[in-house]
């Protein structure tokens, strides 16, 4: 798929030949002191923004309409405390936007992810205007995988993710497209073959890897 980004991580983000790591601070090229390694691509994706809603998603919707019906209750319920009243109209914008604003937000964010596995390590690149941020993850440090899937086998992968089932709470954010609850967790969003990639990484780490559908 041709990605959407500005940075290439073969050639702006990553120096393959001499594993230089970029630093988005600095915007310079940190040289690994190590051996050198056979980073050669296997795979490559991104996003699609066209998928509004994921399987934990639909969990934030019911979410935002509670918070609707209970910010209009106490605007009624409060309506000669202006203090309090003003915090029912804050709770009312933010409730409207989670419905009607959010996914537009999101959408917009997941055109700004790339995702890239080569030999060694799996790579996400973030693309704001002013900088580019790369996080990743050595597949020798890939324990199991977790994933959802739709019936076109698209869908999202997780790695080394959820933990226990109090991450079923940072699931719900990580599709909210509030805050940046996504950018801590190690996930390949809303890709176009979930098999294909989970094949891939059966030939990188082994038949023995654990892998989980959520």
């Amino acid at each position: 798929m041709k990605s959407n980004v500005k940075a290439k991580l073969a050639t702006k983000v990553i120096e393959q030949q001499t594993k230089n790591i970029y630093n988005p601070e600095t915007g310079e090229l940190t040289e690994d002191t190590g051996p050198k390694l056979n980073t050669e691509l296997v795979w490559s994706g991104e996003p699609n923004y066209k998928y509004k809603h994921s399987k934990y998603d639909w969990l934030f919707i019911p979410l935002s309409w509670f918070i609707v019906f209970a910010a209009g209750f106490w605007m009624r319920a409060l309506n000669e405390e202006p203090v309090l009243w003003a915090f029912a109209i804050i709770l009312m914008i933010f409730g409207l936007y989670c419905l009607f604003f959010r996914t537009h937000h999101k959408r917009k964010k997941r055109t700004k992810y790339s995702y890239e596995i080569t030999e060694t390590d799996l790579t996400i690149i973030y693309t704001t205007r002013k900088d580019v941020k790369v996080r990743q993850l050595p597949i020798e440090n890939i324990k199991y995988i977790a994933y959802t899937m739709r019936k076109n086998k698209s869908g999202t992968v997780y790695f080394n993710f959820p933990n226990d089932y109090k991450d079923i709470l940072k699931l719900i954010f990580a599709h909210s497209g509030l805050g940046r609850v996504d950018e801590k967790i190690f996930a390949f969003y809303d890709i176009e073959d979930v098999d294909d990639l989970i094949e891939q990484l059966k030939s990188k780490v082994g038949e023995e890897l654990r892998i989980d559908k959520i």
